[in-house]
């Protein structure tokens, strides 16, 4: 039997990583307590009951340029001293501020994934899955638990979005979003130029937008030969992935070149089960699927 398994955030929670994008907010706030005061003041990140960042990947999309601008614009264009050159300072400001803020972020967030220690795992806490060690691995996380707790070898596994451990490439994580709504047009409905001398720092004061969107078309092209080893699979196993929008490109061209794949798709709760059923049906119509827990396969 030809298998696929892919691997989630809620595969590392189940053997007790502290994973949650509530942990990275825990952590920021005491490693990097001034970045935290940027993302406050410049993100809308939805919290749980507790206060801490429930979709931080996603949220990363709900970026506050125009705040963020306001922040450096000190230009008073109506002044008899205003120099032309003050709006060049302004764009090379709001251009190093922008991506001095998108570089602290991405060191945050390895530094912290970097945290994590298996010799801390309490074994008893959880009963380990039966997995088929002879199948093939696409993981979501960055973290080498299916190595050190299956033993699953490196070159089975895809670490999709780069592995922390590797020297592969920085990590990839942000939000689904394609563009930012706010952008300003380049002509208005008359067809007349809406360019204003602002124009280049407002482009600039977008960067951190369009840094965190994930580029699945180019994760596609860097492993097309990776993917083009799963066709005629038997089953595909979900383990803890949520199945979110902006990872549907990667699971539909799954479908596509399997459509006659059994899927067996992990949930959490009733209400992640109705969620997931939702999802795994706009994923393909046609996916023949049922849903387990990991206990299923305990």
């Amino acid at each position: 039997m030809k298998s696929l398994y892919i691997i989630g955030n809620g595969f590392d929670l189940y053997h007790g990583l502290p994973s949650r994008y509530a942990d990275f907010h825990q952590y920021v706030s005491e490693f990097a307590p001034e970045l935290l005061n940027r993302l406050d003041a410049y993100f809308d990140f939805e919290v749980d009951q507790n206060y801490l960042w429930r979709n931080f990947e996603q949220d990363l999309c709900k970026f506050d340029h125009e705040g963020f601008m306001d922040t450096y614009n000190h230009i008073d264009v109506t002044s008899e001293s205003f120099k032309l050159s003050e709006l060049y300072g302004l764009e090379d400001e709001v251009t190093e501020e922008a991506d001095n803020l998108v570089t602290d972020i991405r060191e945050q967030f390895t530094d912290w994934v970097g945290t994590f220690d298996f010799e801390e795992i309490d074994r008893s806490s959880y009963i380990p899955v039966n997995i088929n060690t002879g199948a093939l691995f696409i993981n979501f996380n960055y973290t080498d638990t299916l190595e050190e707790l299956y033993s699953i070898p490196k070159e089975r596994i895809l670490y999709i979005h780069n592995n922390a451990n590797a020297y592969d490439g920085e990590l990839i994580f942000g939000h689904s979003e394609v563009s930012d709504h706010a952008d300003t047009p380049t002509f208005d409905e008359d067809g007349e130029p809406t360019r204003t001398m602002y124009t280049d720092s407002q482009n600039a004061s977008r960067a951190p937008f369009y840094a965190f969107q994930k580029d699945t078309k180019a994760v596609l092209k860097q492993h097309r030969l990776w993917f083009a080893d799963l066709k005629d699979l038997d089953e595909v196993t979900i383990l803890g992935h949520s199945l979110g929008k902006v990872d549907w490109p990667y699971l539909r061209l799954i479908h596509k070149l399997s459509p006659q794949a059994k899927w067996k798709v992990s949930y959490y709760g009733n209400q992640e089960r109705i969620d997931l059923q939702k999802r795994i049906r706009s994923i393909g119509r046609h996916i023949n699927f049922e849903m387990i827990t990991f206990h299923d396969l305990t």
